[in-house]
Parts: structure tokens; sequence; C-alpha cells
């Protein structure tokens, strides 16, 4: 049968040898020559580019063994800014100690006038907030750019609409603490407004006897001015300098140390760096006589 014939060796198949690659495709006076030629590890392209990268090590590596020596002298740049940032922080640190010592603030005593006809009116979720010290009436309202956010409402900061807080500032302050004084009415009159709205809207009781010397007691820290929330801005100044010179502090011991750090990392790498370009000197000067035999045999 035909399909017998797919399955049946022929006599002769065992005595035929396979054809090489190299028999079928070259001739004999080519391939004796291929025979004599030296194999070469890469063509010239591949050589320099490796020869490129090469360099390209070595200049890293002197780079390097500059810089570790450069480390090892008394006299170096990591020393000479590590010199300076110690300077600087010792005077951040002068500047802490003497920022922790609490100077007295501005105080004068102001009178028990009452503030009357404190009222909060809600309309279409607008706070509105007015009180009258004195013979001076005072407004305050939200503006009315706030945002619902979810199912809550953000509120923003009041603005007032109307009085005038150098109205209530007595005549027999002294002149020297007037300005002062006005700035701190004006914020503490603002948080008393605030208080009012917040009181309200979170149903919780409201101040029903305020006076303006409630306005400006005196701080227990400072002797400054406080507001009716019992907080200084003499004091808040204070502690934010105090916050500014710990970070500052911070970031000079950070930077102090990682510029030590960065020296000795330096020094100590040299041995490494002088056996790396060793290393990378040998392969360049192969590869440079490979070069040089690849031109010679393409002459």
């Amino acid at each position: 049968m035909v399909w017998r014939r797919l399955f049946h060796r022929q006599p002769n198949d065992e005595q035929r040898p396979a054809a090489q690659p190299d028999e079928r495709t070259l001739p004999p006076h080519l391939k004796e020559q291929l025979k004599q030629r030296p194999r070469r590890t890469g063509d010239a392209a591949d050589l320099r580019r490796r020869l490129a990268a090469l360099r390209k090590r070595r200049t890293d590596a002197l780079y390097d063994i500059e810089q570790g020596e450069l480390a090892l002298e008394d006299d170096n740049p990591w020393k000479q800014r590590i010199e300076l940032l110690g300077e600087t922080l010792e005077t951040v640190e002068a500047d802490y100690a003497e920022a922790e010592e609490v100077e007295p603030g501005p105080y004068h005593p102001l009178p028990e006038t009452p503030i009357e006809d404190m009222r909060v009116a809600i309309e279409n979720d607008v706070a509105t907030v007015s009180f009258r010290v004195g013979d001076e009436p005072f407004a305050y309202e939200e503006p009315l750019d706030w945002a619902e956010r979810g199912h809550q409402i953000a509120r923003t900061e009041l603005r007032r609409t109307a009085g005038d807080p150098s109205t209530v500032v007595p005549d027999n302050v002294p002149d020297e603490l007037r300005d002062e004084l006005h700035s701190h009415l004006e914020n503490s009159l603002f948080v008393l407004a605030t208080v009012l709205r917040d009181a309200t809207l979170d149903e919780e009781p409201v101040p029903e006897k305020v006076t303006l010397a409630d306005l400006a007691r005196p701080c227990s820290t400072c002797g400054g001015w406080m507001d009716v929330r019992g907080r200084c801005q003499h004091c808040a100044r204070r502690k934010l300098r105090l916050q500014e010179l710990f970070r500052e502090r911070d970031r000079l011991l950070s930077e102090r140390a990682a510029e030590i750090e960065e020296q000795h990392r330096m020094a100590e790498r040299l041995p490494l760096a002088r056996r790396r370009l060793n290393d990378v000197e040998a392969e360049i000067a192969q590869i440079e006589e490979q070069l040089a035999a690849a031109d010679q045999d393409a002459r």
C-alpha cells in the first residue's frame, strides 16, 4: 500500500551523510580561510560602544577618587559647610532661648461697658449677628457664597457690616497703645460675633452678660489682652515664633548631619574607587587592543 512507503526506510538512507551548513554554503577555499582566521569577540561597532561606556565609568571613578581625597583633607568643602551650619544653628538656638522668655504684653484696662442687644438671626441658612457697645451698633453677616457639603453647611467667616472699633477705645488709653488696642478690639469683637453665631447654631447657651472689659481681660501668662475665648494674640505670636525656630533648628541639624555623612561616605569609597579605576583601565586597554586588531584586519 502507498501509506506504508511513508514509513519504509530506503536502502541508501543510512549510508548518506548529513550535509553540514558550512559544506553547503561555503566553497572550499573560504572554509580554509575561516579555519585559519582568529575568532573575534565582537565587531568594531560593539567594541566602540563598550569602550565609550568604560570611558564614562573611568570618568566617574576619577571623580569619586577626587572627592574621596578631598574629603580626607583638613580643609574641605564639607567641613566648611558643617562649620557654617553650626554657626547658624547656634544663632537659631539663641533666638529660641530668647523667644522662650515671656515678655510682658501690652495692656490697659477697659471699662465695664455692657454689650447689649445681642441678636443672632438665621435666614435661608445665612447668619446675621448684631449687638451694641455703648452707643455704637455692630453687625456681622455671613457672605452669600457659603457651600453645602453633603448634609452639612460649610460656614464661612463673618464680615463686619456695621460699627467702628475705634469708637470703643477709651480716651484715657496711652497713645503708644491705641493702635494695638484697636487691632485687638477689632479681632475680639469678631470673635464675640462668631461665638454668638456658633452657640445659636449648636443650640447652646448664649452669653447673657458681656462687657467691653470681657473683650480685653489680662492674660495669665504675659499680662496682655485676651479675647472672649481666652486667647492672647501676644502669646500666640510668641508660640508661632517658637514653632518657626524649632523647624529651622531641625532643618539645620538635618543638613549638618547630611554633610557629615556625605564626607564620611566619600572618604570610605576612596579605596573602592581606586580599585574600580584599575579594573576599568585594564578593560579599556584590552578593548583598545581588540579594536587595533580589528582595524588591522580591515586593512
